[in-house]
C-alpha cells in the first residue's frame, strides 16, 4: 500500500513538472480587445507556441520561434526509466522549418506536412501561448520620442501613450505610420475616439515608425469645458469668485464646427454659461447661441471655425453676497446645497448687535426670511440687519446712566462735609 501511494506521489510530481516546464516564458498576459484570430496573427521571432500532435500518437511541446524565424520539430524517440521504474518519453529535434510572417493557420498547415513525414493518421494544432516584444520608433511631436517596446496587440494610440502623448501642437488626425516594407498609412486618432472605428487606429508591427507631425490648423477653446487635462480652479482676489476654466489648443480639420470643438474639449461643465458663448476671430467677436448650435448640427449658430479662432465659453457668475452685521461681509463662492446659516458662518458669524430674527435673503425681487434657514441659490444676497432697541430698553439704559451720576454726586458731597 505504501508503495502504491509513493508511486502516485511520484507520478503527480512528474506530471506537475511537465506541466510547469511547458509554461511560456511570457508571464505578463497582454490586454486584448478581442481574442487572437488564427488568420490574422502573424508569427515572428520571439513568439511562443504550443504544438499538439493527436491521432495515432499523442504528445505536445512548447517551443519559441527562433531568431531566424524557424520552429523546431520535436518527436519522441525513446523512453527513459526513472529510479522508481516509470518510463518518461524523451524527445529529439529532427528538423527546424521557417514559419516567420505566416499566420497561425498557415503555420499549422506547414507543420502538418512536415509531421506527416514521421507519422501517419495524425493531426496537429498550434496554440499561441506567449507574444513577442519588439521595437517601434516614435518621432515628431511627442513628449518622449525614441524607441518603444511594444506587443503585437498594441495599437498606435497605446504606443503614443507610452511616449507620454503628443505635445500641445502635435496632430492627432494626420499621424504617419510607416511599415518596414515602406508602406505608409495615415492614422486618425480623433476619428477613432469619436466613432470607435478601429481601422483608424491599427495594430503596430515589428520595426514600425510612427511620426506625429505638427498641426496644420488649430483653434483655441477656453472657458467652462473639461479640457484635455481637466479644468483649473482660479480664485479671483478682487471678487472672491471662482473662475473654473480650461484652455487648450485643438486641431482644426476641414468642415469642423463649434459643436465638434465642444466635443474635442471634453464637453461643457455644469457651470458653463451657454447664453454668453462667442468666437473671437481677429478683432471681430461673433456671439453664438450654443444651445441652438448643439441641438441642431446644421444650425446657423453652429458655425464652421477658421484657423486661429478662439472659442470662449464663459462661466456662470457663481457668487453669494453676505452683508450687514457679520464679521467679514462680502462675496463668497457659491456652493450647492448650502443654507443661509452656512454662508453667515463663512462670513465669520453675526456680530453682537446683529438682529438674526430680522435677517433675510434677497433673490431677484423676492425677500425671504432666514428663520427657516433656506437653501441659497446662485446670486442670492443675505442681509443681517442691526438690532433696533425698543423704547423701554432705551429708558432703562438712560436711567442707569442718570442713577450712576447721582450716586457719584452724593458721594462727593459726603466727602466734602
Amino acid at each position: 500500500m505504501q508503495k502504491y501511494y509513493f508511486g502516485l506521489i511520484v507520478l503527480a510530481g512528474l506530471f506537475s513538472g511537465l506541466c510547469f516546464s511547458q509554461q511560456p516564458a511570457e508571464t505578463n498576459i497582454a490586454v486584448l480587445d478581442k481574442p487572437v484570430i488564427s488568420e490574422e496573427y502573424n508569427l515572428m521571432p520571439g513568439d511562443t507556441i504550443l504544438v499538439t500532435v493527436s491521432g495515432s500518437t499523442n504528445y505536445s511541446y512548447t517551443t519559441a520561434i527562433t531568431y531566424e524565424g524557424k520552429v523546431v520539430i520535436n518527436v519522441p524517440v525513446a523512453s527513459a526509466p526513472t529510479p522508481q521504474g516509470y518510463f518518461v518519453p524523451r524527445y529529439d529535434a529532427v528538423a527546424a522549418i521557417p514559419i516567420f510572417d505566416l499566420s497561425l493557420r498557415a503555420a499549422r498547415d506547414s507543420l502538418l506536412k512536415v509531421f506527416l513525414r514521421y507519422f501517419r493518421n495524425i493531426d496537429i494544432d498550434i496554440t499561441l501561448v506567449g507574444m513577442r516584444r519588439f521595437m517601434v520608433y516614435v518621432a515628431g511631436e511627442v513628449k518622449k520620442p525614441g524607441m518603444i517596446i511594444a506587443l503585437p496587440t498594441y495599437r498606435v494610440s497605446e504606443v503614443i501613450r507610452l511616449a507620454d502623448g503628443t505635445t500641445s501642437i502635435g496632430s492627432r488626425s494626420k499621424i504617419k505610420l510607416q511599415r518596414t516594407d515602406g508602406a505608409i498609412r495615415i492614422v486618425n486618432l480623433e476619428e477613432f475616439e469619436r466613432s470607435g472605428n478601429v481601422a483608424c487606429n491599427p495594430f503596430v508591427r515589428d520595426g514600425d515608425l510612427i511620426n506625429v507631425p505638427k498641426m496644420e490648423k488649430s483653434v483655441i477653446v477656453k472657458g467652462a469645458v473639461f479640457g484635455k487635462m481637466g479644468y483649473e480652479l482660479r480664485v479671483s482676489q478682487l471678487t472672491a469668485s471662482m473662475e473654473r476654466t480650461s484652455e487648450g489648443l485643438y486641431e482644426l480639420n476641414p468642415g469642423e464646427r463649434v459643436s465638434d470643438f465642444i466635443s474635442k474639449a471634453g464637453g461643457l461643465t455644469p457651470w458653463a454659461d451657454q447664453k454668453s458663448v462667442y468666437i473671437q476671430r481677429g478683432d471681430t467677436r461673433i456671439n453664438i447661441n450654443l444651445q441652438e448650435a448643439l441641438a441642431e448640427e446644421n444650425s446657423e449658430q453652429n458655425l464652421e471655425l477658421q484657423d486661429g479662432d478662439i472659442l470662449v465659453i464663459p462661466s456662470i457668475n457663481a457668487i453669494v453676497y453676505v452683508q450687514g452685521q457679520v464679521v467679514n461681509p462680502g462675496p463668497f463662492p457659491f456652493q450647492a446645497n448650502l443654507k443661509a446659516s452656512d454662508y453667515i458662518g463663512l462670513a465669520g458669524g453675526p456680530l453682537a448687535e446683529a438682529n438674526m430674527s430680522g435677517a433675510y435673503v434677497v433673490r431677484g425681487k423676492k425677500r425671504i426670511s432666514v428663520k427657516k434657514d433656506p437653501i441659497i441659490m446662485e446670486g442670492d444676497r443675505i442681509f443681517v440687519p442691526r438690532q433696533i432697541f425698543k423704547f423701554w430698553q432705551d429708558y432703562v439704559e438712560i436711567g442707569s446712566v442718570v442713577a450712576s451720576l447721582l450716586i457719584s454726586y452724593l458721594t462727593l458731597r459726603t466727602v466734602s462735609k
